[in-house]
C-alpha cells in the first residue's frame, strides 16, 4: 500500500511541476482534454483518484487527512457527473478562461508542497 502512497506523491510533484515549467501548454491540454469527452466520463478521474486515497489510508501517519481528500474527490466527482445548474461546467469555463499563469503556477507550488507533504505522511 505503501507504493500508491508513493506514486500519489511522486506525481503530484512531478504534474505540478510540469504545470509550473510549461503552464499554458499544460492548462491547453487539459482544456481540449475536457473539449473532447463528456463531463460524465471525465468524473471518473476524481472517482478514482477518491479511490487512491482511500484504499492506503490506513497506512499512513494521519489517515482522517486521506480519508477527507478522498471525500472531496467522491463530492467533486458526483458534482462532476451531475453537474447541477451548470455549476462545474462555469467553475472550468473560470479556470481555463480567467486564470493567469500567475495563478497556475502558484497552484503549481501548492501542488509540490502538497505532493511532498503525503510523501512525509508515509
Amino acid at each position: 500500500m505503501k507504493v500508491i502512497i508513493y506514486l500519489l506523491g511522486f506525481g503530484h510533484i512531478a504534474l505540478s511541476t510540469y504545470l509550473i515549467l510549461y503552464t499554458r501548454e499544460t492548462v491547453d491540454w487539459f482544456k481540449n482534454l475536457y473539449d473532447t469527452y463528456q463531463l460524465k466520463y471525465m468524473a471518473a478521474i476524481p472517482a478514482f483518484y477518491g479511490l487512491l486515497f482511500l484504499i492506503p489510508a490506513s497506512f499512513t501517519t494521519y489517515p482522517w487527512v486521506f480519508r477527507i481528500i478522498a471525500l472531496l474527490s467522491f463530492c467533486e466527482a458526483f458534482v462532476a457527473f451531475f453537474n447541477p445548474q451548470k455549476k462545474y461546467s462555469r467553475i472550468l469555463d473560470w479556470y481555463f478562461q480567467s486564470v493567469s499563469d500567475q495563478t497556475q503556477r502558484m497552484f503549481g507550488i501548492i501542488g509540490i508542497i502538497f505532493g511532498t507533504v503525503i510523501l512525509t505522511w508515509i
